[in-house]
Parts: structure tokens; sequence; C-alpha cells
């Protein structure tokens, strides 16, 4: 049997095959040209760029392999989540699917877990895509982790600022450059009564000030913004509690640098202020007190000075009388006839007229305050040269008693271990 031919091609058939090839060549270098420039696109991209189908990684570009510390070739064909926190895996699952309904637009952040067991923050937004046919997921991520330990630095720095702010001792103001109050501590609500509430971007602090003090501070306001360092940043002023008691208060003010607020601190010194004037008055009083005491002291010394002067004149009286009207007739005596016992009895009495006139006897009791009265008597009559027999028989005691208080005199005076007549030492006291 023969065999048949087909049949022959028409040329509008030719035409429209050449024209099918040539569509599909450009579809094709269309296709070449789109996966270039996604290529190019998501490898200078400096985010993060992925493909996830079917719960693994598809594509990964260079940025999203760095920052997780692997090679995109390590993280190709691996599941998508195995470098999420574990405890934030639940959170990427529900922002990822809302993100996927159109529910959320906004990033959302979460940690991952590099290579080598480090903790990066990721910023991640998604889109729902078609690769090959089938759903995918387009991931788009930035490493946003030093942003994250800026703004944690920047929280502690704030904390503490804010630690150190309201555990000062001082009563303490941020204030604008209008004069409004804008921050206060604890210890200024504690100290004068005021509430945040009631002070915070609601006064200014010309009304915590007495009038008397405004003008005077206002200008201080006004030219610290003209020169920093030209008015007083310590000085005193009168603050208005707010039971309307104007309390006395230390200030210290200066600029926050950078800005045109002023921080304030104020220590109330009305206590100090009230212990001053005590003290003040109280030193008046003193010198008043002084004052007198030197007047009465002035008197008392012309007062003793006028009893020394009749204390004087008294005891020349006293020893004018004696030598003229006493001791002549005491010589007469001496001069008559008179038994022993009478005539020991005259020497006795003439010598304590004597000691009257001198002052033996008060010198020798001022300076031997321990002698006792028998043993001055005994003292005397051995400086007139009385001997013991004499003494005992004048004071009718035995001799033996007259030797006692001998030695009891001489230790007295310190003069047992000394080679010295007794009658001599006393004789020779004034």
């Amino acid at each position: 049997m023969p065999r048949s031919t087909p049949p022959p091609i028409s040329f509008r058939a030719a035409a429209m095959i050449a024209e099918g090839k040539r569509a599909q060549s450009r579809v094709a270098e269309s296709l070449r040209e789109s996966e270039h420039l996604f290529r190019t696109l998501t490898e200078k991209s400096v985010a993060g760029i992925y493909v996830v189908q079917d719960g693994r990684f598809r594509f990964v570009n260079a940025n999203a392999a760095t920052y997780a510390g692997y090679s995109a070739e390590e993280l190709i064909g691996r599941k998508s989540d195995f470098m999420v926190h574990p405890e934030d895996r639940e959170a990427v699952k529900e922002n990822a699917r809302a993100m996927l309904r159109g529910e959320r637009a906004s990033p959302h952040e979460f940690r991952i877990v590099t290579k080598h067991g480090g903790t990066r923050w990721i910023l991640e937004t998604v889109a729902s895509i078609t690769l090959d046919g089938r759903p995918a997921i387009l991931g788009n991520s930035m490493d946003i982790s030093e942003e994250k330990r800026t703004q944690e630095q920047l929280r502690e720095s704030e904390t503490w600022y804010r630690t150190l702010f309201e555990t000062t001792g001082a009563a303490t103001m941020i204030l604008e450059e209008d004069t409004t109050i804008s921050l206060v501590n604890r210890e200024f609500v504690h100290r004068f009564g005021w509430t945040r509430q009631e002070t915070e971007n609601r006064k200014s602090w010309t009304e915590f000030v007495v009038p008397e003090d405004v003008e005077r501070m206002k200008e201080y306001h006004r030219l610290r913004r003209i020169d920093p360092a030209g008015p007083p940043k310590n000085y005193e002023f009168r603050f208005l509690h707010k039971s309307g008691e104007a309390r006395n208060v230390y200030l210290t003010v200066d600029l926050i640098p950078g800005t045109r607020k002023s921080i304030a601190s104020m220590v109330d010194i009305t206590d100090l202020r009230k212990a001053d004037e005590a003290l003040r008055v109280r030193g008046s009083e003193l010198e008043n007190k002084t004052r007198e005491l030197e007047e009465l002291n002035a008197a008392l010394r012309v007062l003793l000075k006028r009893r020394e002067e009749d204390r004087n004149e008294l005891e020349e009286k006293v020893l004018t009388n004696v030598r003229k009207l006493v001791l002549p007739y005491v010589e007469k005596l001496k001069k008559g006839r008179l038994d022993p016992v009478a005539r020991t009895s005259v020497l006795i009495l003439e010598s304590n007229l004597r000691d009257i006139i001198a002052p033996f006897s008060s010198k020798l009791s001022a300076l031997h305050m321990n002698l006792t009265p028998r043993e001055l008597q005994v003292a005397g009559l051995i400086k007139e040269g009385r001997s013991t027999k004499e003494i005992a028989e004048f004071l009718n005691v035995t001799p033996s008693a007259v030797n006692i208080c001998r030695h009891r005199i001489r230790h007295k005076l310190g003069l047992n271990n000394r080679k010295i007549n007794l009658q001599t030492y006393l004789s020779q006291l004034p």
C-alpha cells in the first residue's frame, strides 16, 4: 500500500506557529529577566528576603542568612520556624496569619536564635505569593538588634534618671521656659503639700513664690536663658506651702543641657532659720546677761576692796589697843612676885596676846590645817621656849602626853626625818 503524504500546511498556519514560537521566546526571556531582576533585588537588598513554601525555606537571600549566622544553602529546605526563639513562636504564627489575612498591616518583632546560640531581634512582614503554581509566603525582614539595644539603653537611662529624680532628698521641679512646672518629684509633694495633678503642666512656679521674692526670681529666670553662667545658681527665697505658710527654701537651679528647661532642687531650711533666730535672740540675751554680770563683778570688786580696807583698819585698831592697853599691864605683872604657876600663866597670857597681834597662830593654822587645837596650843608654848614640864603643868596633862603631842606636830610639819629643833622651826614662822 503506498505511503500517504501529509497535507500541505497553509501559509497562514505556518505564520501562526512561527508567531507562537516567538511569543514563547518572549515569555521565556521575560521570565528570565524577571528572575534576574528578582535575584538582583533580593541579593542587593539591605533587608532579609525569603520564600517559604510548605513550611520550609525555598529561597533565602544573603542578608537573611547572614544575620542568623548561616549560609543561604544551610537554610534551604529547613523548617522556617526553627530559628524563632521558643518563647516567641506562637506570637510569630499568630501575627503572620493575621498579616496574610489582611488583618494586620504593621510589621511584628520577634527574636531568633543564631547558629552560635546568640539572640537577635527581627522585624518582619509577610505576604502571600504563588510559586510554581502553588501558594507560598514571601518574607521581608530586618535585623533590629542594635535598635532594640539602643532602646533598652534609653529605657535604662530613663529609669535611672527617673529613680534619681524621685529618690533625691530635695524637692525637685522641671521648669519650662514659660515658667510652667512640667514635672515634680514625690519629695516636692511630701514637703509642700501640692499634688502632681495640681501642679504638673497646670501652674507656673511664680504662683508658689511670696510676692516680695517673685520679681527677683523672674529676672534670674530670664537672664539664665541669655547667659546660663550669669545669674546665681544658689539662693534663698520663700515658698508657699499649700496651707498658705511661707517656708524658707534654699534653691539650686540650672539649665538642662541642650534645652531651655530648668531643673530646680529645693531644701526646706525653715527650721534652720528659726533656730538661727532663736540663737540670735539667745545670744543677745546672753550678751545682756554678760554685761550685767560684768557690772555686778565690778560692784563686788569695789565692795571686796572696801571690806579689805575695813578689815585692815579693824586689825590695826585691835593691834594698837592690845599693844597700848593690855601688854603694859602684863609687863607689870611679870615684874611682881608670882609663884611659878602664876608666872607660867602670865607668860602664856602674854604669848597668846602676842599671837593676836602677830599672826603666828593664823599663819600656822593656814599652812597646817591638819593641826588640832591642842597641837596648835602646844606649838605656841614651844615657840615661846617653854619646857615639856612647864607645858604639862599649864595644860594640866602629863609630860608624856606633851611629848606625844610634840611627836605629832613634827610629823605633821614634815620634820621627823630632819635634824632641826622644833622651837627653832616654829620661831622662824611668820
